[in-house]
């Protein structure tokens, strides 16, 4: 989207446009790349554009400070998003390459095997798995990742992963109760 700076020159009262440039979102990066939404915001997040904050990942205010791009934290549509500029954009056309190999080459085989398994129960289904659901098949499934792994595989910060394995746990343990009441 091009973004545009007006200025009020006070001799004539006009408003002067000038261009800032071409910024795009996060997503619209990803699929330039040819990446998913929850992927390409892993990448970034390695290369450290982005920061955790909160359940998301957002471009940290010192990014913006710099004219790397903008925060839109209350938009109309009630869903804050970022938006990188040209700048940022270069930056990160260099690195990354050697990012997505470098988070690639992180990738253990207990990964790629959990990873490949996900991906072939998710296409048995009729619908997309939940954050969530997709939590719990890996802890059920594959009992021995760590929490970053299953954070690594699903493109979501490990404090997701280490709220949505304590509600399974709490879950479990409540079912564990009720079918011991009933015996």
């Amino acid at each position: 989207m091009l973004y545009v700076q007006e200025t009020l020159d006070r001799q004539t009262g006009l408003l002067a446009t000038n261009t800032i440039g071409e910024y795009v979102t996060v997503t619209e990066l990803g699929d330039k790349y040819r990446v998913g939404p929850k992927r390409v915001r892993t990448i970034l997040h390695h290369m450290g554009v982005l920061a955790a904050e909160g359940r998301r990942y957002r471009l940290p205010r010192a990014f913006v400070e710099r004219g790397l791009g903008f925060r839109h934290d209350n938009p109309r549509s009630g869903h804050p998003f970022d938006v990188l500029s040209p700048e940022c954009q270069a930056l990160i056309a260099e690195a990354w390459d050697d990012t997505v190999a470098d988070l690639d080459s992180e990738d253990t085989p207990t990964m790629l095997r959990a990873k490949a398994a996900l991906d072939a129960f998710r296409s048995t289904r009729r619908r997309e798995l939940t954050t969530h659901e997709a939590v719990c098949w890996l802890c059920d499934n594959h009992p021995r990742l760590l929490t970053r792994q299953i954070a690594d595989i699903l493109g979501v910060t490990a404090q997701l992963i280490s709220k949505f394995t304590k509600l399974r746990a709490k879950q479990i343990n409540t079912a564990r109760k009720g079918l011991a009441r009933s015996a």
